[in-house]
C-alpha cells in the first residue's frame, strides 16, 4: 500500500559512501516536501544532519514498511553537503557532549574520589589521582575550552589561584606589565606577593596604547589586562596590545571575569591566556569558588597543566560539578542581567 508524501518525518538509511562525511551508520530523521504539500513542483528533503537533497519528481511511501517508492536513492546524487553552523553558546551549554562518562548521562556525574583503580601494577588507566585529573573536572574544562575557543582550559580552586599559576611561568629578573586599574585581589598579588619572587611589576594605563608600548621592554614576559577594568570599567584595545606584546616576545593575559565567555572571547582578539573567576557568572549561584585559565597553544597548555598538578591547585570534583550545574543557565543569566530595570 502506497501513499503520496506530504510534509512529514521519515527515516532513511544512508549509503556507505556517505558515511565518510561523518553521518554514521544508522537511520536519520528527515523531512520530505513534495508538490502535494503546496510548496512547489520539486521535492525537497532536509535532514537534521546538515545535508540537503533536491528531487525533481514526486515520491510515495509504502506505509507498511516506511520505505520510499520510486527510487529515492537516485536523488542522493544531487545531495549537497553543507558546512555545519557553529552552535550558539546557549546551545553548547545545554547540549554539551560529555565524552568523559561511559554511560552517556545527560547530567555529568560527580566522580567524588581521590584515587582510581589501575588495570595492573604495570599498566596505568586514564586517571590515577584526582590532583592530576578527574572526569568531572575534565568535563568542565572541555566545555570551557569550547566556550572560549581555546586549545585547553584548566579549572583552579579560585580565580586568584589561576592568576598565581600564570605568574609562575616567569622567572627571577623578568617583568610583568599590568594595568593600574584592576581587581583588588589581583592588585594585592602584583604589589605585595610577586615582587618578593624577584619578578618586576610595572603598572600602566592600559587604555593608552603609547604608554603600554613604552612600558614593554626586553624583560617583559607578560602583559596583564582587564577590559573592562574593575572597578572603573575602562576599555583596553586587546587586539592592538596583543600585537605590540607579541612583537616583543611577551604573552598577553586577559582577566575576563566581568564579561564571561558569553560577551567576550579575548583569545579571538589575540590574547594567549584568558582568566575567569568562575565564582561569578560561570557558576552563577554564589555557592562555589573557582577559577579558569583558557589558553591557546599546546606548549603553554602543557606548562600550565604542570603547574596546576605540581602545586595541587586543581578544582575539586564536587566544585566542578556545582559549576557544571550552574553554567547551563549562564547565557540566560548574562542576558537578563543586562536588562535595565
Amino acid at each position: 500500500m502506497a501513499s503520496s508524501l506530504s510534509l512529514q518525518s521519515l527515516f532513511i538509511s544512508l549509503p556507505l559512501d556517505q558515511h565518510d562525511h561523518g553521518f554514521g551508520s544508522g537511520n536519520y530523521p528527515v523531512s520530505f516536501w513534495s508538490k502535494t504539500s503546496g510548496i512547489g513542483r520539486g521535492s525537497h528533503l532536509l535532514s537534521t544532519k546538515k545535508f540537503e537533497l533536491n528531487c525533481s519528481r514526486d515520491k510515495e511511501m509504502d506505509v507498511s514498511t516506511s520505505a520510499l517508492v520510486d527510487g529515492a536513492a537516485e536523488c542522493l546524487d544531487e545531495m549537497e553537503i553543507k558546512e555545519p553552523v557553529e552552535p550558539s553558546i546557549s546551545t553548547m551549554l545545554m547540549n554539551f557532549d560529555n565524552k568523559f562518562d561511559p554511560y552517556d548521562a545527560l547530567s555529568t556525574p560527580l566522580y567524588q574520589t581521590a584515587t582510581f583503580k589501575q588495570p595492573s601494577a604495570a599498566e596505568n588507566g586514564p586517571y590515577d589521582y584526582t590532583r592530576s585529573g578527574n572526569p568531572t573536572r575534565d568535563a568542565l574544562q572541555s566545555l570551557l575550552a569550547k566556550l572560549d575557543k581555546a586549545d585547553r582550559a584548566f579549572c583552579f580552586t579560585s580565580g586568584m589561584a589561576a592568576l598565581a599559576a600564570v605568574t609562575h611561568l616567569l622567572g627571577t629578573g623578568e617583568e610583568i606589565v599590568a594595568g593600574d586599574d584592576i581587581y583588588g585581589g589581583s592588585d594585592r598579588l602584583l604589589s605585595q606577593v610577586i615582587p618578593k619572587t624577584g619578578i618586576m611589576v610595572k603598572r600602566v594605563n592600559t587604555t593608552d596604547l603609547d604608554e603600554v608600548a613604552s612600558a614593554i621592554g626586553s624583560r617583559t614576559k607578560l602583559v596583564w589586562l582587564e577590559s573592562p577594568t574593575n572597578p572603573r570599567q575602562q576599555i583596553s584595545d586587546i587586539r592592538k596590545i596583543a600585537g605590540i606584546a607579541h612583537a616583543r616576545g611577551a604573552l598577553v593575559l586577559v582577566d575576563n571575569s566581568i564579561m564571561s565567555p558569553v560577551l567576550s572571547q579575548p583569545l579571538e582578539l589575540g590574547a594567549d591566556i584568558v582568566m575567569h573567576s568562575a565564582t561569578k557568572f560561570i557558576a552563577g549561584h554564589s555557592d562555589v569558588m573557582a577559577g579558569v585559565l583558557a589558553v591557546k597553544g599546546e606548549r603553554l597548555a602543557k606548562d600550565l597543566y604542570f603547574l596546576q598538578n605540581a602545586e595541587g591547585s586543581g578544582l575539586a570534583p564536587f566544585d566542578c560539578w556545582i559549576c557544571l550545574r550552574g553554567i547551563k543557565t549562564m547565557a540566560l543569566r548574562v542576558e537578563k542581567q543586562q536588562v535595565l530595570l
